[in-house]
């Protein structure tokens, strides 16, 4: 869900992108969102942005059950409650467990990269923008495709 390397820290803050991907159960474009130019200090703080940002959204437009994927696997941890949260990423876990109180039903899944193509794409293309989009469930041409190959349709636009 972010365009750096989940490992990476520094004491600087860089300039990431983090986006975000909601599918329905049969894995079609429901929405996807990201935002560019955003500040920070590690891979995993971008990660975290990205999960709570598509959280928002998902309380916002009234998403019942949510499954989170990411393939940041220190983080889904975190969410799993079997690492403690690190000191610089409490508070936006704090945001992320009460977002998802607003919901009836929320997993997070740690899923490979390959897995996870489609909001590296979104983060990549909000970060080279270096601003905010959300798109509905027709979104942009490189996400259908990556999508359609996610689902095994061999349509290419």
């Amino acid at each position: 869900m972010n365009s750096l390397d989940p490992h990476q820290k520094g004491s600087r803050e860089d300039p990431v992108g983090v986006g975000w991907v909601a599918r329905d159960f049969a894995g079609l474009l429901q929405a996807a969102g990201g935002s560019g130019g955003r500040l920070c200090r590690s891979a995993a703080t971008a990660e975290m942005l990205a999960i709570r940002t598509a959280l928002e959204f998902c309380v916002r437009c009234g998403f019942n059950s949510v499954a989170i994927e990411s393939d940041a696997k220190s983080i889904i941890q975190m969410l799993w409650n079997e690492t403690t949260p690190d000191f610089s990423l409490e508070c936006i876990f704090g945001d992320i467990v009460t977002l998802a109180r607003g919901l009836e039903s929320v997993t997070y899944e740690f899923v490979s990269r390959e897995s996870n193509r489609a909001a590296h794409s979104v983060a990549k293309y909000v970060f080279q923008e270096g601003k905010d989009f959300v798109w509905d469930h027709i979104g942009p041409d490189f996400l259908f495709n990556i999508l359609a190959q996610d689902v095994n349709l061999s349509i290419r636009l």
